[in-house]
């Protein structure tokens, strides 16, 4: 089975590729990392929502370790690991809010 979140990222990152480091608003791309800055207590609610899916059966082991893997395993340091793209960061925060969204509505 193809690993969905892997997927994801690397079409954020065709698309982020192509925007020539200006987004779509016309801030620089680099501008917005600092914008996705990831919280202490959003790592937490991101970790829990990445296993509860995985125990759920929503994302396969795969996917599952590679949230995991971005959002910095067990230790959390006061954002997004050193050097995490911002297609990874996108990626993910859009999973997040998907699986929030999916949990509200259950």
């Amino acid at each position: 089975m193809a690993n969905r979140i892997a997927d994801l990222i690397g079409r954020y990152e065709t698309r982020i590729a192509k925007l020539n480091g200006i987004g779509l608003n016309g801030r620089p791309l680099d501008q917005m990392h600092g914008e996705m800055k990831l919280a202490p207590d959003e790592f937490v609610q991101y970790q829990n929502l990445q296993a509860q899916a995985h125990a759920q059966g929503i994302l396969t082991t795969d996917e599952a370790q590679t949230v995991y893997i971005a959002l910095g395993g067990e230790s959390f340091n006061p954002d997004w690991p050193d050097g995490t793209s911002l297609a990874t960061k996108t990626a993910i925060t859009q999973l997040m809010g998907e699986l929030i969204t999916s949990k509200l509505n259950s």
